[in-house]
């Protein structure tokens, strides 16, 4: 296999208002860039079978999570409605894209950097219907777009691509638009975000469960 190469975005539908939950981020894009290589990372190395980007419940949201930054995301690489349940910690912030795509190589093809960035530069004018809300309120501030840290990829034959694509991967990188809410409060929250690209529009439905 010579390329990976997908689209993912993430929606969700709010449903109800409470107070302010969380503040939106004034990290700048150097901080989305280091964090979308890592979403990704975490995002397609875990196995198939317990894949938060096949996961329609939310019953693997905790998966390889870890620190004070947790993952959500959409579907993969389709659009349509998901509804998802997710118990986080509190004082932790959540970071997700709206609107991205990514490109990978193997590395004993030895591709040049430029090549997997050129592959999503689509994403920057592509994308639309991109919106954030929390609790009723938007948080259309939090919403960047970045281009990813390069990283790389060692897939295993169970991963969400299959048996083929097992191999190391480098380099990747991604285009996309991203949020990060900082300083989610105890309690429960619903979560929206939507984003639509190359015709596929995802509306997913986050409540989240932030312990105190």
């Amino acid at each position: 296999m010579k390329r990976i190469l997908t689209a993912l975005f993430a929606a969700l539908i709010l449903m109800f208002g409470t107070p302010l939950a969380a503040n939106a981020a004034t990290s700048n894009s150097r901080d989305y860039s280091t964090l979308a290589a890592r979403w990704w990372t975490w995002a397609l190395t875990q196995p198939a079978s317990t894949s938060p980007l096949l996961d329609t419940t939310g019953a693997h949201c905790a998966n390889q999570q870890s620190g004070n930054t947790w993952f959500l995301v959409g579907l993969f690489n389709t659009g349509g409605t998901v509804t998802r349940n997710c118990t986080i910690p509190t004082h932790t912030a959540v970071f997700f894209p709206l609107a991205n795509a990514f490109d990978c190589e193997l590395a004993t093809d030895n591709v040049p950097a430029k090549t997997v960035r050129t592959a999503t530069d689509y994403v920057q004018n592509g994308a639309s219907n991109l919106s954030v809300t929390l609790d009723g309120i938007s948080m259309a501030s939090a919403i960047e777009f970045e281009h990813s840290d390069l990283f790389n990829l060692a897939l295993g034959t169970d991963s969400i691509f299959g048996p083929d694509a097992a191999g190391y991967y480098y380099p990747c990188a991604d285009s996309g638009y991203y949020a990060l809410l900082n300083n989610l409060s105890p309690g429960t929250h619903t979560l929206q975000f939507t984003g639509t690209l190359s015709s596929q529009t995802i509306n997913v439905t986050y409540y989240l469960a932030v312990q105190s």
